[in-house]
């Protein structure tokens, strides 16, 4: 494979978005604008083969940014172990925090940036369902509660799936537009149907930078500044979510540090 990245104005000197580059098909990873988004699928590779596969792209860089060029992105499981497919971009549109803007084409690929069709508001009839049953999760939390007490673990995160049905289809491309406007600071994404907004970062490596940006705690926002500055206030003098942040703080370091 051949790929050669450019300063995204010697394409356009519009602005663009990368969330109307990944639309409702392709891939994203972004945060307040800076990030990365693709189209189309030059190769998917498993998880083994995506370092040598990238290593192996004939590359021609006419930029001086710092990470420009080709990318593979994919959802990697709890159990690492377990096969994974990353898929690498025919092209792929990154921002960096500094404003550098620029785009990389593989093998000639033909680059449509933008939709001339925003998606427009609709509605539809849905429900919704757990996973599991109330009763089953409640014990979860009472056995999970028993064993911290016990100091059998320091904390354990206790997640139940939702259902969500609906009589039409799902339109990605305006959920993607949803999470930005409600979650813009959070990391949002978009691979494979994946999709969702987190506003925690688990790693992030820059030449021999390598830093998290783990989270632990939570409280709800109300809109009102003055409402938010005291929950904010609430939350950092709470002894339960310090003591949960230093135990994520803590994993972390331990992790980090060998």
């Amino acid at each position: 494979m051949r790929a050669i990245t450019r300063p995204l104005s010697q394409i356009t000197h519009e602005y663009v978005d990368l969330n109307e580059v990944a639309r409702d098909d392709g891939y994203l990873f972004v945060r307040e604008g800076v990030g990365v988004a693709g189209r189309g699928t030059a190769i998917r590779i498993g998880h083994d083969d995506v370092l040598e596969t990238l290593q192996n792209i004939e590359h021609q860089n006419l930029t001086e940014i710092n990470g420009a060029g080709p990318v593979a992105i994919g959802c990697i499981p709890f159990d690492s172990s377990e096969r994974h497919d990353f898929v690498i971009p025919k092209v792929v549109v990154g921002k960096d925090a500094n404003g550098e803007q620029w785009i990389t084409v593989i093998d000639d690929a033909p680059v449509e940036l933008t939709t001339t069709t925003p998606p427009k508001p609709s509605s539809g009839s849905f429900s919704v369902h757990p996973g599991v049953s109330v009763e089953h999760y409640l014990e979860a939390v009472r056995l999970t509660r028993d064993a911290v007490r016990r100091g059998e673990i320091t904390k354990a995160v206790i997640a139940r799936d939702i259902f969500v049905e609906t009589n039409m289809p799902f339109d990605v491309h305006a959920i993607l537009l949803r999470l930005r406007a409600s979650f813009g600071s959070s990391y949002r994404y978009l691979v494979d149907g994946l999709i969702g907004a987190s506003p925690e970062l688990l790693v992030t490596v820059s030449g021999n930078d390598v830093s998290s940006h783990p989270l632990a705690g939570t409280a709800p926002r109300s809109g009102n500044p003055e409402l938010d500055q005291q929950l904010a206030t609430e939350l950092i003098a709470s002894t339960k979510n310090q003591l949960e942040h230093r135990i994520v703080i803590h994993i972390v370091h331990e992790t980090l540090f060998p």
